[in-house]
């Protein structure tokens, strides 16, 4: 097997890396050469993540460190980045791919536990994650150092899930592209990826953290179906290696002019 190379040496912090596309950015950046430390609450997925990479080092060129505990938590950030700056000196770049749903639970029934959650994980947690990760990103020696949030088809339309994550979608992409044009002169590119429908574990995620909760609230799919998340996944479902690719796609030298962008990936979803 021919490996790329194409980010040798590279230090990557990965937020939401244990499954879904997070697990599948981890295993692009490894087959590439990239030092990767992966970031995630799911200390069981992190372990069978590291184990696979362990068995394969002929695929996975590059290494791997992985760092469990809950983005939402404080210390852990800092922890994260404290043992970035101890043991390399630099970040080259942040994926934050971690993500949760809000069950499509329409904004009549939605409670300040699930609305909080939600907005922590996909946005307040995302702005402290970069604040925490900033000064080893700026001023960047060589190449540009990146920031890549991993958006939503959410992000863009009102549709595809309940308020809190809609809500919590389109600030991000706000969030991202006030970094892009604020830091564009201190050698850091800031993008987005916006998914459509994938194949991930965010259901199975979901489940776990709200267990006496419905997977989708009793009310929540209907007012979705003309152009929602039932319509979604009919005949453009992704996979996780696709958002992975469009990762790997901005952080790398081919995209040195791209900043501030979104990249839908979506099977054409959004052309509806």
């Amino acid at each position: 097997m021919v490996l790329s190379m194409k980010f040798k040496d590279n230090v990557v912090l990965v937020v939401g890396s244990a499954t879904g596309m997070g697990n599948a950015t981890v295993k692009q950046l490894l087959r590439e050469g990239a030092h990767v430390i992966a970031f995630d609450v799911r200390e069981d997925a992190l372990e069978e993540l590291a184990e696979e990479v362990r068995e394969d080092p002929a695929q996975y060129c590059g290494s791997l460190e992985t760092y469990p505990g809950d983005v939402n938590d404080t210390e852990k950030r800092r922890g994260v980045a404290q043992m970035i700056r101890g043991k390399y000196g630099r970040l080259d770049t942040l994926a934050y791919i971690a993500g949760t749903l809000d069950n499509m639970t329409p904004a009549h029934d939605l409670d300040d536990e699930l609305w909080d959650y939600v907005m922590d994980v996909n946005v307040n947690s995302a702005f402290r994650m970069v604040r925490e990760t900033l000064p080893l990103l700026t001023d960047h020696e060589g190449r540009a150092a990146n920031i890549v949030v991993v958006g939503s088809v959410g992000g863009i339309y009102g549709s595809t899930a309940g308020a809190a994550y809609i809500t919590s979608k389109h600030a991000v992409l706000g969030l991202a592209k006030n970094l892009a044009w604020t830091y564009r002169s201190r050698n850091l590119r800031v993008n987005v990826v916006n998914p459509g429908a994938v194949m991930t574990s965010i259901l199975e995620n979901s489940m776990i953290k709200w267990p006496d909760r419905d997977l989708v609230h009793p009310e929540g799919a209907e007012p979705y179906t003309v152009k929602g998340a039932v319509s979604l996944g009919e005949g453009v479902m992704g996979e996780p290696e696709d958002i992975a690719q469009a990762v790997c796609f901005l952080i790398s030298g081919d995209a040195k002019f791209i900043n501030g962008a979104e990249l839908t990936v979506d099977g054409g979803w959004t052309s509806f």
